[in-house]
């Protein structure tokens, strides 16, 4: 149920019936050489889709954009900060709450977003709401750990090819490179880490300092195929409606 495609008497009846709605958040950035940019936009709005066949839930529309600062080096990538990002979530969370939700699941793709989406559930627990992240990577990951992937790696470009093949080049693939931007003593080892001793340091720096292309791995994107994707996503998307169906019940 989109609420941009509801009348307002129908998301009035909606929420006398129910108190969750969904939100999906998302960015626009580089995922490699090979994968569009839309890829954290694209897949949470691809799972729901999938969601809706299956459960009822109310979803605002979404954020494409989101928190990148460290990617902006690379064409086409467009941060909006932490600040306006919590503004614009506030906003939003703030209208829902004012007609009748009470609980508020973000469906996220970026990682970047997690420290805003933190913050902003914090303060709907204050105000007697909740709100729930769903990271779909990470989801995916823990409901089998063969899919678990980085950055433009083979999970993202698994559920790239279920949400459509035609928007992942593999004729544009590159190699994987991590360039040691610090010195052989700190060799990158991953976003925004690098290694000292044995032991991983996180160093947040501009990412185009130590791959030229965004893949960061360790996942290879070659391994991808589309029914490594339709049946990730199929598993994540059934796993939320579950958890919609359920915490549908939860009162606070």
């Amino acid at each position: 149920m989109r609420l941009s495609e509801m009348t307002c008497w129908q998301v009035e009846a909606y929420f006398q019936e129910h108190d969750t709605a969904l939100l999906t958040v998302g960015c626009l950035e580089n995922h490699g050489s090979h994968n569009v940019l839309g890829v954290d936009t694209l897949v949470p709005e691809k799972l729901l889709s999938m969601i809706e066949e299956k459960a009822e839930i109310a979803a605002a529309p979404g954020i494409p954009y989101g928190v990148c600062e460290d990617m902006t080096c690379y064409p086409g990538t467009i941060s909006i900060g932490e600040d306006c990002m919590y503004l614009l979530l506030t906003r939003i969370t703030e209208g829902l709450l004012s007609h009748g939700a009470k609980k508020i699941l973000f469906l996220n793709g970026h990682g970047g977003n997690i420290p805003t989406l933190n913050r902003v559930c914090i303060e709907l627990s204050q105000k007697g709401a909740l709100g729930v992240i769903l990271n779909w990577w990470i989801m995916a990951g823990e409901l089998n750990p063969s899919w678990a992937g980085g950055h433009g790696g083979g999970e993202e470009t698994a559920a790239m090819l279920a949400v459509d093949p035609k928007l992942v080049h593999f004729d544009h693939l590159r190699e994987k490179e991590l360039i040691h931007d610090l010195g052989e003593a700190f060799p990158t080892t991953g976003f925004d880490k690098v290694a000292y001793k044995g032991i991983g340091i996180p160093m947040p720096r501009d990412v185009i300092r130590y791959t030229s292309n965004g893949w960061i791995g360790p996942d290879d994107p070659k391994d991808a195929t589309e029914s490594w994707g339709k049946e990730m996503l199929t598993a994540v998307a059934d796993y939320i409606v579950a958890f919609i169906i359920d915490f549908d019940a939860v009162r606070i």
